[in-house]
């Protein structure tokens, strides 16, 4: 899926970004050229697939239209480093007016969604060029786990909330995870230093607080165990492809075997783990990537696997770490 969040702002930087009239004819020409080019695919796309494209770019936009009306005290752009935005005097007032929307700005439309439109059908080609046979998929994961090492298999049963089973390996990443749960930079107002992570169950997102109100956003999953644990704790440990243990009431659902799995592909924590001082809440990697962005029964906040290792070598031990109710 190509990250349309990315696409969107990269083709904003070309005009006025600060201009409303300017980002509306932006998002509404590229959803007209997205639905044209979408249905022109050759091989054909399926409904389904054009309807999780155009899910996407409806969701960049209300993400960006969000960052915008949270910015809106200052000058209008939400992220100066990335979008340009314009000089401050000493009052954090903008310095220059938004310019009107003239004809060399219509004209400049049509290069923007030009961009957009190569860039699009780029990233979609590519993606059905590289996809691989089903069956060539299949007798891979089969082979994968025939030779599975014993304390990585799988148990009986499946969980029921969507989970991955312990020993099942998902990947490191998920090209169908939605786009915003994707690590991405994004405009973010706090009084929290940098370095800080700041954990917001409710619409799961993790925040890594960069200088000049910017955070790296990370999308995540909350397991039951932490879905009521709130306030300030501290990075206390870091451990690289950690050991798991299940529950007590997973082995006696039989959704895992009892005893300790080693660390590597398909443990349930992942790649990485940050442990908190709290001695039980920590951010971990999943072996089920499409589990980000929803509520599960075990374990506590994770992230795809990528993403918890970009996350671990960023973080610092004893790093302030805010978890919300």
């Amino acid at each position: 899926m190509p990250d349309y969040y990315a696409i969107l702002w990269r083709a904003l930087k070309k005009g006025d970004s600060r201009n409303p009239q300017w980002r509306n004819s932006v998002f509404d020409r590229t959803g007209e050229m997205l639905g044209n080019q979408l249905r022109a695919r050759q091989p054909p796309l399926s409904n389904a697939e054009i309807g999780l494209h155009t899910a996407a770019l409806q969701a960049a936009i209300k993400t960006i239209q969000s960052e915008f009306a949270q910015n809106a005290g200052n000058d209008g752009s939400p992220l100066d480093e990335f979008a340009g935005g314009s000089p401050a005097n000493a009052d954090g007032a903008s310095t220059t007016t938004p310019p009107r929307f003239n004809r060399v700005a219509w004209v400049g439309l049509a290069v923007v969604v030009a961009v957009i439109a190569a860039g699009v059908y780029a990233l979609v080609a590519t993606r059905h060029n590289n996809q691989a046979p089903p069956v060539a998929k299949a007798e891979a994961a089969h082979d994968r786990a025939a030779t599975a090492p014993p304390n990585r298999r799988a148990a009986t049963k499946t969980p029921p909330d969507g989970d991955l089973a312990p020993g099942v390996d998902g990947g490191s990443t998920d090209a169908d995870v939605p786009f915003f749960f994707r690590r991405q930079p994004v405009f973010y107002r706090t009084t929290h230093p940098a370095g800080t992570i700041i954990v917001d169950k409710q619409q799961r997102f993790l925040y890594f607080i960069q200088p000049n109100l910017v955070a790296l956003r990370y999308g995540i999953g909350v397991g039951k165990p932490c879905a009521d644990v709130a306030g300030l704790r501290k990075v206390s440990s870091k451990v690289e492809w950690p050991e798991w243990q299940p529950p007590a009431d997973m082995v006696e659902r039989k959704l895992a075997s009892p005893g300790i799995m080693k660390g590597g592909p398909g443990n349930p924590l992942g790649a990485r783990l940050i442990g908190l001082d709290d001695g039980s809440s920590r951010i971990h990697g999943t072996n089920a990537p499409k589990t980000i962005g929803n509520a599960v029964n075990s374990g506590c906040i994770r992230l795809v696997n990528d993403d918890v290792v970009d996350l671990y070598n960023r973080v610092s031990m004893d790093a302030r770490v805010i978890l919300s109710d």
